[in-house]
């Protein structure tokens, strides 16, 4: 008998994910190649930066566990969104734990609360999530755009609800060479309190991630891993 290998894994994980809902699918792909582009100008190392590919693709694996109504991101109110995401949050964790992926599972516990995590895998990650969830359309709205998503970003370091270190060298590595002037008109650092040294590393994949999600997506499971 054989093992399935990394890439198999990965395959089938995007397959339930694509079964459940299409947009699951594409924001874990998203997430996952943003994570590997992001952990490589941070300087992590493969396996950190595999925790993070694959805490992007178990985040929303416990949608398997919910309604389809409920996946229909339409809720009434703020307490009923709260509820149906804490099972989500709960499962996808569960289910990770249950594969014996427990660095993976305490990113998963960690990411979603409104502070600063003691992980700093779940720090990295926690940015890189908020991040995709602005710029991906919602049940009850459109993408924001830079602009929007951005100001969400510098919202969250002010409040302590991410780490301002974290946001801070995400916001200046994706605006440093993006070849849009609208992003980089709407990139400003000014008004964080710690301006940690970013690494001279050339940006190759801001701009495409976001180009690619703009289309259908049915790319295979990165190799780089």
């Amino acid at each position: 008998m054989s093992y399935p290998s990394f890439h198999s894994f990965i395959k089938l994980l995007r397959s339930l994910l694509k079964r459940r809902q299409p947009w699951l699918f594409e924001e874990s792909i998203f997430l996952a190649d943003l994570c590997l582009a992001y952990g490589t100008i941070a300087g992590l190392d493969d396996r950190d930066k595999k925790t993070l590919f694959l805490a992007a693709h178990f985040k929303n694996l416990g949608a398997i566990y919910l309604e389809d109504q409920q996946l229909k991101q339409e809720y009434t109110d703020h307490g009923e969104a709260i509820s149906q995401m804490e099972v989500l949050f709960d499962a996808s964790t569960q289910l990770a734990k249950d594969s014996g992926l427990l660095e993976v599972a305490d990113v998963l516990e960690q990411y979603h609360l409104r502070a600063i995590p003691p992980n700093h895998l779940a720090r990295i990650f926690q940015v890189l999530n908020a991040w995709v969830s602005c710029r991906q359309r919602k049940g009850w709205r459109s993408p924001m755009n830079d602009k929007e998503a951005l100001i969400i970003l510098k919202q969250r370091a002010e409040m302590q609800w991410s780490d301002p270190k974290v946001v801070f060298h995400f916001i200046e590595h994706l605006c440093r060479h993006s070849s849009r002037p609208e992003r980089r008109q709407a990139c400003t650092t000014n008004g964080f309190g710690v301006q940690p040294k970013v690494p001279e590393v050339r940006d190759f994949g801001f701009d495409t991630l976001e180009d690619q999600f703009e289309y259908p997506l049915d790319a295979p499971a990165s190799s780089g891993l």
